[in-house]
């Protein structure tokens, strides 16, 4: 099968009985962009978009560019239009996650608009971020006096992912995790770190970030996956 449906086409089409689901696989004529529709009378409709993001160190840069791509879009650009979202939508879930050779943006409403809505503001981030140099220190790596008020005091680092893979690390799960990978697949992206190592985050510079989200931030490197009973 390969139906032609406005600027896409109809790749593979299969109902899936043990789920109830119709399984609905298109590709966009222009980019290539992949779209996958699980349609299904649930009323809880869910949207994703996913990008491959491939690694070659361990400066965390999938992770922080995840984090900063949510402070604010071209769109909208107000101070992380994410948490205000979260608070105010209809949202049954909302969240971002980076893996070894992935970053995703999930997020679910049994609110038509609602979901209309968020998705807008979903895209806007993924493909029309901001990224404001201010946003990666703060969510990234910044030096702040250890005591905010004493300039005699030592300089540290701080940083949302920076703290947040400190503590990860800390953990002797993820020690072995990290160990494992680097083992097992010694020069390839799953010997490095994609949530950064405490050690290395500091080292990346405003313009990597902005390069890797040039490099992998765009629809002919996302696969967009629907759910629910909504239209493909």
């Amino acid at each position: 099968m390969n139906a032609k449906i406005e600027n896409f086409h109809l790749i593979k089409t299969t109902h899936i009985d043990s789920l109830n689901i119709q399984y609905e696989e298109y590709q966009h004529l222009r980019t290539g962009a992949k779209h996958i529709h699980l349609a299904s009378d649930n009323e809880e409709n869910v949207f994703m978009v996913a990008l491959r993001t491939v690694p070659t160190d361990s400066t965390g840069v999938a992770h922080i560019l995840e984090h900063t791509s949510l402070c604010g879009s071209q769109r909208y650009p107000v101070r992380d239009p994410f948490f205000m979202m979260i608070r105010r939508s209809l949202n049954t879930f909302m969240n971002a996650f980076t893996s070894s050779d992935w970053t995703a943006y999930p997020f679910a409403s049994k609110n038509k608009k609602d979901f209309n809505n968020l998705m807008q503001v979903y895209l806007d981030a993924v493909f029309f971020a901001r990224l404001d140099p201010l946003d990666f220190s703060q969510e990234g790596h910044r030096l702040e006096f250890e005591q905010p008020n004493d300039s005699s005091s030592d300089l540290v680092f701080k940083g949302v992912v920076f703290n947040e893979m400190k503590g990860a690390m800390s953990s002797i799960t993820s020690q072995l995790w990290q160990a494992v990978g680097e083992a097992l697949f010694p020069d390839t992206t799953y010997s490095v770190n994609s949530g950064g190592e405490p050690e290395n985050i500091t080292d990346l510079s405003y313009q990597q970030l902005q390069d890797f989200y040039q490099t992998h931030y765009h629809p002919d490197n996302a696969t967009f996956v629907t759910f629910g009973d909504i239209p493909a």
